[in-house]
């Protein structure tokens, strides 16, 4: 492999970027299977990038214009990153409500919700307590 030079650095910083925009983009869609499309390309850049500033020093201490450009390309790519944790973050947090949610509806209408411990009936009620997500 050749030299890694600021300017080369610079455009695998651009990739990762604009495939995090990407996957962003997808989330806000609600688009799951494009995020997990993106997600082994994802993996290859962030690998590759981890082995290119490995030894950051020689990228990022030049004055020159490229190695400004890079620094810059970085602080966006840190507030990209960021960003695209907080979404799925948010969506791993929304997916396990959903999926508590489905576990009560089917503990409900089993047997179980259906019948107490001394095998009675229960009393059923026909409104639930109403609950109201305040986070959102």
């Amino acid at each position: 492999m050749s030299e890694m030079t600021p300017a080369r650095a610079t455009a695998l910083v651009d990739r990762l970027a604009r495939l995090l925009r990407d996957e962003i983009a997808a989330i806000g869609k609600g688009e799951l299977a494009r995020v997990e499309e993106l997600f082994p390309r994802k993996q290859e850049l962030l690998a590759e990038i981890e082995t290119v500033f490995a030894d950051p020093e020689a990228l990022l201490e030049g004055e020159d214009a490229a190695s400004a450009k890079l620094r810059a390309r970085l602080s966006d790519l840190r507030k990209l990153i960021h960003s695209d944790l907080s979404l799925l973050q948010r969506m791993t947090e929304a997916t396990g409500a959903v999926a508590r949610e489905i576990d009560r509806i089917r503990e409900r209408q089993s047997l179980r919700g259906v019948y107490g411990r001394d095998g009675s009936k229960k009393p059923q009620c026909v409104t639930q307590t109403q609950r109201y997500d305040h986070s959102v």
